[in-house]
């Protein structure tokens, strides 16, 4: 099987809600807000990660001010989760190459306590855990976030533009 990473497109929203349905099961504490009657407002840009038109994972960004992003709805579906699918991975370079393109230089971002196969991720791949007060005064935190990072990416706009 192939995965393909794209931008999302409107009828991706019933696969990743059928996603995020079978994450959810994977804990016993709730992994969205309750009460919540809208759906969540997409980050823009936001790409999906596709498997035989099934949707297997997302991510996406909120640039704030010039100089850096929230990274937003990063979620994989479990049996593509690995070094074996790279899935994880390969959004991840979608979104920092989308943000040296755009010349951005720091992505935050918040997770739960309960993802501690993320935040593993997010450690191997560059992110230095911070404290909530560390945030940007413009960071949009989600109340069940509890675990924060930030990665500083001036290394790759330096690289790249020695190449």
């Amino acid at each position: 099987m192939q995965i393909q990473i794209r931008p999302y497109q409107n009828q991706d929203q019933a696969g990743i809600d059928l996603m995020m349905a079978e994450i959810a099961a994977e804990f016993a504490s709730p992994i969205t807000q309750a009460g919540r009657k809208s759906p969540p407002q997409l980050p823009d840009p936001f790409w999906v990660a596709s498997s035989e038109r099934q949707v297997v994972g997302t991510i996406g960004l909120i640039p704030i001010r010039q100089a850096y992003v929230i990274l937003k709805s990063m979620m994989v579906k479990k049996a593509f989760r690995g070094k074996a699918w790279r899935v994880s991975s390969r959004l991840m370079e979608t979104a920092i190459s989308w943000c040296t393109e755009n010349n951005l230089q720091v992505i935050y971002l918040g997770t739960m306590h309960q993802f501690i196969g993320a935040q593993q991720f997010y450690k191997k791949n560059g992110f230095m855990e911070i404290a909530q007060q560390d945030l940007p005064s413009e960071f949009l935190i989600n109340p069940l976030d509890k675990v924060f990072f930030r990665r500083r990416l001036e290394r790759e706009s330096t690289l790249l533009k020695k190449i």
